[in-house]
């Protein structure tokens, strides 16, 4: 019993041994396997969704070109990718120092075959089709080995070139099916990059029409204020001159001279109207939006333009609030210039007295509206179309900039303003202000602007 133990011993020792030297020794030969049968063998299916990715997302025609060009090969351990990209007659070469054949390949006996429905060919003779031949050879010298056709949706698009193997190798029929389905791909992104190249021409030619229209407009401008400001300036300009030579060409009683003294003084407030006009509407600043409590500001705003000497006290001013105003978030020192001029306006037309009604709400939209009427005469119906156009003014003084600012003003707070006639007669201007001017559309419309200085 104790040998046969100990033979069994020996034994399960032996299968041990045998068992720990072979296993290495069967790893080495499935390498060996492996890489006899199953060389450089790619996970296709995987390489296909990594490449797709990266060619679709490239609209930039070189960056697509770049990711053919430069990733491809080596991500389908081919030798080298060429691009022909098909415009009409004229064909692009990609690299761009590639060159081969020697004629239109626009005319070529391959392209019209690609163009009416063969896939791909092997670059190498082709039976009793001698041009075909020459042509495939031609490419076949340049470096490649299979040629596919890049067909559209809307034409033909050129072709895609792939190089042989690296490992020196034929391709397989199983290669040939996955470059059909990459050729695939690659058509839909150069279709897609050339019509993006289109489009950013396209833009860039409009852009250059639009810079050349405003470059005109700011002339026309320029031409239109030259000639108000010439007039402007030059009435204004001649007054004071010539009631300075009177005072100066001899003894003047007091009363004379305090009348020319004070005509001076209102001319040179003319033209100190007309340069303060200009540079408001010239150098705009952009508004600093902060909380405003809408019913403070204006009720301080009245209660200071009735005590200024511009103030006429034929004209009563009323003002209405709801009991419940949302906080407005605004520059309240342009809006008090608006408020300011509307008022103005409005007083100027009714020299012999009158009423104006300022009345603010809530509207919809989250938006404020400021609604200021008055009884005065109204404006011409052509006027009313022309009142927010730079220069235009029914004053006998005045240059026509006023409202043009107002506009600017309720504009960079995102607002509008209009001017309209009432059926009951007088002129209403209707103010609509966001609470939230810098909200944009989109976004949570509670949310407070991040610029917001409060």
């Amino acid at each position: 019993m104790n040998n046969l133990a100990v033979l069994s011993g020996c034994f399960l020792f032996f299968l041990l041994a045998v068992v720990l030297m072979s296993y290495p020794l069967c790893k080495f030969i499935q390498r060996t396997v492996g890489t006899i049968f199953f060389c450089n063998r790619l996970d296709y299916q995987s390489l296909l969704c990594e490449i797709s990715g990266r060619i679709t997302s490239s609209l930039y025609l070189p960056d697509l070109v770049n990711v053919l060009i430069s990733e491809l090969p080596e991500s389908l351990q081919i030798s080298s990718v060429g691009l022909m990209i098909m415009e009409e007659k004229r064909s692009r070469l990609y690299p761009e120092d590639l060159r081969f054949g020697s004629h239109l390949w626009s005319e070529s006996r391959l392209i019209a075959l690609l163009r009416e429905g063969q896939h791909f060919f092997y670059c190498k003779p082709v039976d009793d089709d001698l041009e075909l031949s020459r042509e495939l050879m031609e490419i076949e010298d340049a470096g490649f080995s299979l040629v596919y056709g890049l067909r559209g949706t809307s034409q033909f698009g050129g072709m895609l070139l792939l190089g042989p193997r690296k490992d020196g190798r034929l391709h397989s029929k199983r290669h040939v099916q996955i470059f059909s389905i990459l050729a695939n791909q690659v058509t839909i992104a150069v279709e897609n990059a050339l019509n993006y190249e289109t489009l950013s021409e396209s833009r860039d030619q409009l852009q250059l029409i639009n810079n050349k229209l405003v470059q005109a407009e700011k002339m026309a401008a320029l031409g239109e204020m030259t000639a108000i400001l010439a007039h402007e300036l030059k009435n204004p300009l001649g007054i004071i001159r010539s009631s300075a030579q009177f005072l100066v060409t001899g003894d003047r009683k007091p009363e004379m001279q305090h009348e020319l003294l004070h005509y001076i003084v209102d001319e040179v407030d003319n033209l100190n109207l007309v340069i303060s006009n200009l540079l408001g509407l010239a150098r705009h600043q952009p508004p600093r939006f902060r909380k405003v409590d809408l019913k403070k500001a204006i009720t301080l705003f009245i209660f200071r333009w009735r005590h200024s000497e511009d103030h006429n006290d034929k004209v009563k001013i009323d003002v209405s609030f709801p009991e419940y105003l949302p906080v407005l978030y605004a520059d309240f020192k342009q809006l008090r210039q608006v408020l300011l001029n509307c008022v103005s306006n409005s007083e100027e037309v009714m020299p012999d007295g009158g009423r104006i009604t300022i009345f603010v709400r809530e509207f919809e939209n989250e938006r404020i509206e400021i609604l200021l009427t008055d009884t005065g005469p109204g404006l011409a119906e052509d006027d009313l179309k022309l009142v927010f156009k730079k220069f235009f003014t029914t004053k006998k003084k005045g240059v026509g900039l006023g409202l043009p600012v107002c506009r600017q003003i309720v504009r960079a707070h995102n607002g509008s303003i209009t001017l309209i006639n009432n059926k009951e007669g007088g002129a209403s201007v209707r103010i609509r202000l966001p609470l939230r001017p810098l909200v944009t559309i989109g976004e949570d419309k509670r949310m407070t602007p991040p610029s917001v200085a409060t």
